[in-house]
């Protein structure tokens, strides 16, 4: 039997995992792309097959993939340090070009580029994909590279007729994340029974999307051949206070263990703003699920072993 085959970079990204067991599960065959292909997730499917390769290094074989989805990037450890806005840039921008460009010339037709919901100029109501970018609050030279790579490969796909889609993912979290964010941090705070500390009055804000959410959208994608730019959020802006309310609910901890510091902020400053999902919704049956029925389904899954058991990594 002949599977459709995806090829899927940055495949030992907490995005990128999910999205390779969510195309394994549809019955895609994966090549999967890493600089260190052993970190990969054990999987006994003959359908995964993995390489190792870094963004600048040629493509492998894959001439007979049906899309290639590129997830790998370059985040720096010091978001705000000017100096590393040239290796952002190489390796976001251009880098991201270069592997469109080996794709296409191995009759890869199908592009699919996950850059940034947070590049939107900050305002108090939902982004849609029209709204402005101008992302200078934040890691901008991170997001700047991100959306400099959106506008040149779909200046490729033009020129090149290769489909291209853009996807701006909102604040992700979900089963195999780990890091110092802003959830992690709560859940394990409040599963061990610690405080937390909400600063800024609790105003910081942010749209939370559940990983499998992003992951099947991007799915959807593939098999329609949409094509263009799609938010991927949850639709809905949640503020810190909210977000650690409802994981201390789900994991049964005493509410009295989050304290609020300090004043609120003004709310357009303070985080990012809601994405707009209607042309997600509209083109591709996008079904985002809210924030607190992506904690529940996180529990459901792992008990959230996974986030306890990261808390030594990066």
């Amino acid at each position: 039997m002949t599977f459709k085959e995806l090829v899927v970079t940055g495949a030992t990204g907490f995005i990128g995992a999910r999205l390779i067991d969510q195309a394994l599960a549809r019955g895609y065959a994966v090549t999967a792309l890493a600089r260190d292909p052993d970190r990969i997730a054990a999987r006994k499917d003959a359908r995964l097959r993995t390489e190792k390769w870094s963004i600048g290094e040629p493509l492998p074989s894959v001439r007979q993939a049906a899309a290639l989805l590129h997830l790998a990037a370059y985040i720096p450890a010091d978001l705000s340090d000017a100096q590393q806005a040239a290796k952002c840039f190489e390796i976001n921008t251009n880098g991201a070009l270069q592997v469109a460009m080996d794709a296409a010339s191995q009759s890869v037709r199908r592009f699919v580029y996950f850059g940034s919901g947070q590049v939107y100029t900050p305002a108090p109501e939902p982004a849609s994909e029209t709204s402005p970018a101008f992302p200078v609050n934040r890691a901008s030279y991170y997001l700047a590279s991100k959306l400099s790579a959106e506008i040149c490969l779909l200046a490729f796909g033009k020129a090149t007729g290769m489909s291209v889609t853009i996807f701006r993912p909102a604040s992700v979290y979900g089963p195999g994340m780990h890091g110092k964010g802003m959830v992690t941090a709560f859940i394990r705070a409040l599963a061990d029974g610690h405080s937390v500390i909400i600063r800024d009055g609790g105003a910081y804000r942010v749209d939370l999307v559940y990983v499998d959410d992003v992951a099947s959208l991007a799915l959807k994608a593939v098999a329609g051949e949409s094509e263009g730019v799609f938010n991927a959020g949850s639709g809905h802006v949640c503020t810190s206070l909210e977000a650690a309310h409802i994981i201390a609910e789900v994991i049964g901890a005493d509410p009295s263990l989050i304290k609020v510091e300090g004043e609120g902020r003004d709310a357009a400053a303070a985080g990012f703003a809601a994405l707009n999902v209607a042309k997600a919704v509209d083109q591709l049956a996008y079904t985002p699920r809210a924030f607190r029925q992506g904690i529940e389904a996180w529990k459901a899954e792992t008990g959230f072993a996974d986030v306890q058991n990261a808390s030594g990594q990066d």
